[in-house]
């Protein structure tokens, strides 16, 4: 867990866009009212459920957040997502490693980078899903859909596509 400390300032100073400012203000709007300067500047144990939260509820925002360095990268590393709801998640270069994402929906996440070695990804359903250059060595795909995924540059070790089916299958 990491605290963090927002200032609404910058993220105008930065060009941070109406919904992002939105968010802040309802979190803002959430912290003690004892603190005087609730309004100016947000403080956040950031955790792994933030991470994944706003990674998939506000995937624009956190991106924006994560090109300017203003929300730390926090390891995902052996994280229990089975069957978690992560469609359209923003997880580029996200570190993966050894996480359980069983039967996770992982449609249309953004997955660039990503480092899933060793993930468990049985029945994941990952169409549509972008894996460019992910590193998926020892990784499990059993069962997992990669219809319409970009799969370009991603090491997958002993795993294809099956272009008929959509779906993962071992290499002969």
């Amino acid at each position: 867990m990491i605290l963090l400390t927002i200032r609404r300032k910058d993220l105008v100073t930065a060009g941070a866009c109406k919904e992002g400012l939105a968010l802040y203000d309802a979190i803002a709007a959430m912290q003690q009212e004892t603190d005087a300067r609730r309004g100016k500047r947000i403080k956040v144990r950031w955790t792994r459920l933030h991470r994944l939260w706003i990674a998939t509820a506000y995937p624009s925002f956190w991106a924006w957040l994560q090109d300017r360095g203003i929300a730390p990268e926090i390891s995902l590393r052996g994280a229990d997502l089975r069957g978690a709801d992560l469609r359209g998640a923003y997880l580029r270069g996200a570190y993966l490693y050894g996480a359980d994402l069983y039967g996770a929906d992982l449609r249309g996440a953004d997955l660039y980078g990503a480092d899933l070695r060793g993930a468990d990804l049985y029945g994941a359903d990952l169409y549509g899903a972008y894996l460019r250059g992910a590193d998926l060595r020892g990784a499990y795909l059993g069962g997992a859909d990669l219809c319409g995924a970009d799969l370009r540059g991603a090491d997958l070790d002993d795993w294809e596509r099956d272009e008929a089916t959509g779906y993962a299958r071992r290499k002969a």
